[in-house]
This record gives C-alpha cells, sequence and structure tokens, in this order.
C-alpha cells in the first residue's frame, strides 16, 4: 500500500470512528496505536467473530441510534436459506451464522421498546453493543429495512463498517446456561404470592430475573424485595435486594420480561457468596461457549 493509500485509508477509519463513537477523539497517532491493541477493527473478516459470537451467545444487543438518547434492545438473528438440504441435493447446506460470511448484512429481531423500530428508519447511524467477560464491543453500521425471516418480522442492517472494544465499560453480568440447575425464589409482597423463576445474568452487584408479562407492575422501581437463590435444589444465598428496572426484550420464542435488581451486600459473607455464585456461573458458560465452539466450528469470544 503506497503512502497515499494508507493516508487515504487513516482518514476514513477516522471519520467513521468520530461518527459512530463521537465519545471519544480520534487522531491519526492514536488510531495507528488502537489497530495496534486490536482495540479498533474495520476488516469484514476481523469484524465476524464478534458478530459469530453475539448470534450464537443469544447476547443482548444495545442499540443506539444517532441523535436519541433513548437505549433499545434485541437480539441477533439467524437467516438461512429458503431451500434447505436433501438427500437428492445435498450441496445445499448451511450452517448457523453462515449468511454473515458474506459480509452485506446482518438480520435483528424487532427493537425495544417498539418505538423503536420506527424511530430507526429515520436514524442517520447505528451503534451495536454487547458484552465479553473482559469488555463491551461496539460496532458503526446503518439501517436497511424491515424484512421478514420464516414469516417472523426482522430487521435487516448493514454489515458493520467499523468497530471497537471498550474495556471496563460495566460490570460483567454472567450469562445463567438455560441447563444449569439454579433458580431464584422472590418472596411475596403486597399480597403477591411467593414464586420460582430462572436467574438471566449476574454480577457481583446484581442480577437479572425472568417474570411473566402479567407480573411487570408487580415490581416497583427503587423498593426492597426478599430472594433466595438455589443451586441443584439447595439454598445457596439468602439476600434482599433492590428493584433497578423491568425490562422486555424480543426473543426467538418472544417478547421476553426481566426484572433487575441490585443485591443489597450487607455483610462481606453476602458478598463474598455472591461472588462465588458469579464465579460458578461464569464457569458453567465459558464450558456452554467451548461446546458451541467446537460443534459449530466457531471461534467463540470469551
Amino acid at each position: 500500500m503506497t503512502t497515499d493509500q494508507q493516508a487515504s485509508l487513516s482518514q476514513r477509519l477516522l471519520d467513521r470512528l468520530n461518527l459512530f463513537f463521537s465519545d471519544s477523539t480520534y487522531s491519526l497517532y492514536n488510531l495507528e496505536e488502537a489497530l495496534d491493541n486490536g482495540e479498533i477493527f474495520y476488516k469484514p473478516g476481523d469484524i465476524l467473530p464478534f458478530l459469530q459470537t453475539a448470534l450464537m451467545d443469544e447476547k443482548f444487543i444495545e442499540v443506539e441510534m444517532g441523535g436519541i438518547t433513548q437505549l433499545y434492545f434485541s437480539r441477533l438473528f439467524d437467516q438461512p436459506p429458503e431451500s434447505q438440504a436433501t438427500d437428492d441435493d445435498p450441496a445445499i447446506e448451511y450452517a448457523a451464522g453462515d449468511y454473515l460470511k458474506k459480509y452485506s448484512h446482518l438480520i435483528t429481531l424487532p427493537l425495544e421498546p417498539g418505538m423503536g423500530n420506527y424511530n430507526i428508519r429515520y436514524s442517520n447511524k447505528l451503534v451495536l453493543r454487547f458484552f465479553t467477560s473482559a469488555y463491551a464491543v461496539e460496532l458503526g453500521t446503518y439501517y436497511q429495512e424491515q424484512d421478514h425471516v420464516e414469516a417472523l418480522p426482522v430487521l435487516r442492517l448493514d454489515y458493520p463498517v467499523i468497530g471497537r472494544v471498550v474495556r471496563g465499560s460495566r460490570e460483567y453480568r454472567a450469562k445463567v446456561p438455560m441447563d444449569m440447575n439454579m433458580e431464584l425464589v422472590v418472596i411475596g409482597k403486597r399480597k403477591k404470592q411467593t414464586f420460582t423463576t430462572r436467574l438471566v445474568n449476574i454480577s457481583v452487584s446484581g442480577f437479572a430475573f425472568a417474570i411473566e408479562k402479567k407480573q411487570q407492575h408487580d415490581f416497583i422501581e427503587g423498593e426492597s424485595r426478599s430472594m433466595e437463590i438455589f443451586i441443584d435444589d439447595n439454598s445457596a444465598l439468602k439476600l434482599k435486594a433492590n428493584v433497578r428496572h423491568v425490562s422486555k426484550i424480543r426473543g426467538k420464542k418472544g417478547t421476553e420480561f426481566l426484572c433487575g435488581v441490585q443485591a443489597d451486600l450487607v455483610t462481606r459473607a453476602v458478598a463474598a457468596r455472591l461472588e462465588e455464585i458469579v464465579a460458578l456461573v461464569q464457569r458453567a458458560h465459558l464450558r456452554e461457549l467451548a461446546e458451541i465452539s467446537q460443534e459449530s466450528g466457531i471461534t467463540m469470544l470469551k
């Protein structure tokens, strides 16, 4: 690559970075350093593993639109071909996420809150954000159109043109594998019955758990609730936690409702036990990622 070509590429990257990530100021000096450190990436092949991980691990995706302070949430979605392989036509083969290898577009489920599906049509840029155990991944892209995959409404976006990793942007939340024998008992309050549910993710200061649609108004932001975590049907931790949010997000089987809480770490013993549970969940999640990687042949980012 000639000096002029290199200068032109650097300028294009700076323009993209300053367009999508205006919270940071990039110069030629720190651009070269970020590229060398792998903190900035722009080649389609370098972006692919991040998208494959988000798809296969069913990560929550934050969607940030230019000019709108409201965050929206979604998940990446697969797009298998309409015709599947048969014994008579074995040439048609498809593995999960193969469409991403075309570097042409990506598919997401509709956004929550639902108003985002209207606003996205008028947004001049999009930042997609998800989290691994070590950093946040942010990808810059654009909206294409609304579409359908297997009769399900979805959003079609451009394949990302720029990406970066941001370290220390948020406390890590370990995803609780679906096959992990872990349950949460939420003690009833205000004539609401005690119920048992599944933990969705957990960190050293709090966690999120699944609720039913009819339970949305049973949790008031800021209130304290008593809870108990069970692992393998044995009590692992009793604690109180303060409600921080009630959210909904699209999933493959429809809209999911979540309640996020911040743990009341009244003693060091409670905090230490919660840390132990987070480590246990993280190990289980890493094993799950390793199994997905082995089965799919995709390198999953941890």
